[in-house]
């Protein structure tokens, strides 16, 4: 199921449009990483979490370029919903980091709790509108990320009950789920012809 409408052809402006807006989302990432590590650097679980963050909401804003300049590439009734789950992503990310310093941790907590809804019911509703390929890429990128976790777990938790390696707080394995989740996401989309 594709929409109708044709893809728009790329004129010059759109191509340095384009670029400007990649080189501004690594000008970003950068800046970020740079703040991270300035003062002997941040735990590496913070770090973790502001890469996925940020590689979700470049996801997103280059979904929704796509989704302006070619929507015919874009299963029908899918691209705002793609668009909304990968920023609500990175943003409930990045919020018990940097929101603490302005507004109470119960009220950020309550936040995140709104967004997560908010990204579950447009994770549903792009299940239900999605074509069957985009429905097999969901469900292989959550096998695939499924087995190598478990995986994964299993022979952490225990090399971590027989003493050989330290705890993992929750944070860290946040991190390290999501990063699993987004290379699984690739894995299966490559596998499709969908990059």
């Amino acid at each position: 199921m594709m929409s109708e409408i044709q893809d728009r052809p790329r004129s010059l402006a759109a191509k340095v449009g384009l670029t400007v807006v990649l080189a501004g989302v690594g000008a970003f990432c950068g800046y970020g990483m740079a703040q991270l590590f300035k003062d002997h650097g941040a735990p590496w679980p913070d770090v973790l979490a502001v890469a996925m963050a940020v590689a979700l909401i470049a996801i997103g804003l280059m979904s929704a370029i796509v989704l302006f300049t070619r929507p015919s590439t874009i299963p029908k009734g899918c691209g705002v919903l793609q668009i909304a789950v990968f920023l609500l992503a990175g943003v409930m990310l990045l919020l018990p980091m940097y929101a603490p310093a302005a507004i109470a941790p119960d009220v950020v907590f309550g936040g995140i709790v709104l967004l997560l809804a908010t990204q579950t019911v447009a994770n549903v509703m792009l299940w239900r509108r999605a074509d069957e390929m985009l429905r097999q890429v969901m469900a292989e990128t959550s096998a695939i990320a499924f087995w190598a976790l478990q995986t994964a777990l299993f022979l952490y938790a225990a090399a971590e009950r027989l003493g050989m390696v330290d705890s993992i707080s929750a944070w860290a394995l946040m991190g390290i789920l999501m990063a699993v989740y987004l290379l699984a996401s690739i894995v299966a989309s490559a596998r499709r012809g969908i990059t």
